[in-house]
């Protein structure tokens, strides 16, 4: 009996430490590849090779080793490879399975905003809305968060409305906070209310004398009331900021083009070409204004470099001046 005693307990001790060996082994296995998993998706998602990055975070959520960074990233990778409804699917499980935040608010509206506006049936844009207002209650300081919401606003041609959130967002403590002035004037030029717009871009340099935008916006207010040398000086000033920037270059040209200083015109058309040579747009007003100048071999030159980048105009213009040239 005493034997039999011995042998029943020696097996059940036996057995007991054999499942807590399986157990730890269990445990320690599935976080090995837990972690295997969470770097290899952190290493095709930092490579922006986000199908193989999704496969990854799939497998990571559904052992339920989840965190915020997990769930955001996952989203992400969806977002960028254009499965909206399935990034707002998996953002509702993180609002159930982890607090809210900011960041996931932010994504929700954004997945939702992308999911209308690639429908066939565009709807209001009622539900993101309302996400980013919930995401700058969590953070009053997330700057996308603001912006978005008032492009919705100015996208919905409801300025007053994106007006209101640009404010609130130049009172808080956000890096280049200036920027919203900015945006606020944007509001009031596509309004045509140019005093007022004036008034924030002025503000937006007070605060920031680098900000390029502002210079060169104030320099099409200028151009839209016909104030050509204002319009000119505030163009350079952009310039002086960002040299590589071609957009001033070109407008100084159209300045002179409108004025019919073709030659004049050329010289900044050309200084837009150094920086991108294939800019249809510039090409095919140097082709014009050559064509202004009577030089035709040059029109035809520039009018073929605009044509063969797309440009529909050059090749009707390359008609007329020579038939079918191409």
């Amino acid at each position: 009996m005493f034997i039999k005693r011995n042998f029943i307990f020696s097996m059940l001790i036996t057995v007991i430490f054999i499942t807590l060996c399986a157990v730890y082994y269990k445990q320690q296995n599935q976080k090995y590849t837990a972690d295997g998993f969470i770097h290899k998706a952190t290493h095709y998602f930092k490579n922006e090779e986000y199908i193989k990055a999704i496969r990854y975070y799939r497998k990571i959520i559904s052992m339920g080793e989840t965190d915020e960074k997990t769930y955001i990233n996952a989203a992400t990778a969806l977002i960028r490879t254009g499965y909206y409804e399935k990034a707002v699917e998996l953002l509702q499980q993180m609002e159930k399975d982890l607090p809210p935040s900011s960041e996931m608010y932010y994504l929700l509206a954004y997945s939702h905003y992308l999911k209308i506006i690639n429908s066939v049936n565009k709807k209001d844009f009622i539900v993101p809305i309302e996400y980013l207002k919930k995401s700058i209650e969590l953070d009053p300081r997330n700057k996308l968060s603001y912006k978005f919401l008032g492009s919705i606003y100015e996208r919905k041609r409801q300025f007053e409305y994106a007006r209101q959130w640009y404010k609130k967002a130049s009172l808080e403590d956000i890096d280049n906070s200036c920027e919203f002035y900015g945006f606020i004037a944007n509001t009031y030029f596509k309004q045509r209310r140019f005093e007022e717009a004036m008034n924030y871009y002025e503000k937006a340099l007070k605060e920031n004398k680098n900000y390029i935008s502002a210079y060169y916006n104030i320099a099409e207010i200028y151009k839209e009331e016909s104030n050509f040398e204002k319009s000119e000086e505030y163009y350079k000033k952009a310039i002086e900021i960002s040299p590589d920037y071609i957009y001033p270059y070109y407008q100084i040209g159209n300045l002179y083009f409108e004025n019919n200083e073709f030659t004049t015109a050329i010289e900044w058309y050309k200084k837009a070409l150094n920086i991108e040579p294939n800019e249809e747009t510039v090409n095919f007003y140097i082709g014009i204004a050559y064509k202004q100048l009577n030089e035709k071999e040059k029109a035809i030159e520039y009018l073929q470099k605009a044509a063969y980048c797309g440009n529909d105009d050059a090749l009707r213009e390359l008609k007329e001046l020579s038939g079918n040239v191409l």
